[in-house]
């Protein structure tokens, strides 16, 4: 059986994709957060306070790990539903 020429493969590779980018996006969070706010930093003027700079990095690095779960979970969810 050829994965592109059965309609319902081709079907589940678009929440196999989003499911593999949520996974992406938690595996990577920490380094999305760090030059997200590396670019916040340079668009506040270049300074920023220790403890500003750490709350920022918190949030930025939550913001990608509640989106890749996200994708995730709609992801795997959709891939495995019955139907």
């Amino acid at each position: 059986m050829n994965f592109f020429n059965d309609p319902n493969s081709r079907v589940k590779l678009i929440p196999l994709i989003i499911a593999v980018i949520g996974l992406w996006l938690l595996l990577n969070s920490p380094k999305l957060g760090s030059d997200s706010v590396s670019s916040w930093v340079r668009s506040v003027g270049g300074s920023a306070g220790s403890q500003e700079y750490l709350q920022m990095l918190k949030g930025y690095i939550n913001a990608y790990q509640m989106v890749g779960g996200i994708f995730l979970l709609t992801g795997l969810f959709s891939l495995f539903k019955r139907k």
